[in-house]
């Protein structure tokens, strides 16, 4: 019997998405970055361009640059299809992460 695929809902609530989103999260926090989680895909932003090395570790973790948003996403596990028309942060809207004291 073929395997059920997972509607985006399940995928979202799953317990390997809701882990990678723990990780990534506490990974920004613990960079001070400023982060926002958005539906399930985490977006940092930056009032300057930020240095090689930090560029390197967003990548390392897998974050993607989007030059349409000129944000770093992460899609902590979600794949889902471009939206050129769309904007996610009305469709699910955001919530901005604290930052690492100090």
């Amino acid at each position: 019997m073929a395997k059920k695929k997972m509607t985006l809902k399940e995928k979202m609530n799953s317990p390997e998405v809701v882990a990678k989103v723990a990780e990534i999260t506490e990974f920004c926090v613990s960079k001070g970055l400023k982060a926002e989680l958005c539906g399930v895909w985490v977006w940092v932003s930056f009032d300057e361009k930020p240095s090689d090395g930090l560029r390197k570790e967003l990548k390392e973790v897998g974050f993607r640059w989007s030059p349409r948003r000129k944000k770093w996403a992460h899609n902590c596990g979600v794949k889902t299809a471009s939206s050129k028309t769309g904007n996610p942060f009305e469709k699910y809207g955001s919530v901005p992460l604290k930052r690492k004291a100090g």
